[in-house]
């Protein structure tokens, strides 16, 4: 049960990662929007970045949920053994 709950862990955490990686992603476009050339109107669009830092956002907020309960599951598993 615990190497489950270790697993779950694991499984929140990547999900955090790769929302952060995501985020960073669309923050590095955003940026880039300023600066690219004024013929390329597609380059200098912001609203894909910024609906997608939206959506990793709420990915990175349920994942970090993930990992609390698991941690949770851990301590409760622990003071049933102690």
């Amino acid at each position: 049960m615990l190497m489950d709950v270790g697993s779950v862990v694991n499984q929140g955490l990547i999900g955090m990662q790769k929302s952060q990686s995501s985020m960073l992603q669309s923050a590095q476009q955003i940026a880039q929007a300023g600066t690219t050339q004024r013929d390329n109107p597609q380059a200098n669009d912001v609203a894909e970045p910024l609906i997608n830092i939206k959506v990793q956002s709420q990915l990175f907020d349920s994942s970090a949920k993930v990992v609390k309960a698991a941690d949770e599951a851990i301590g409760t598993l622990l003071d049933v053994r102690a």
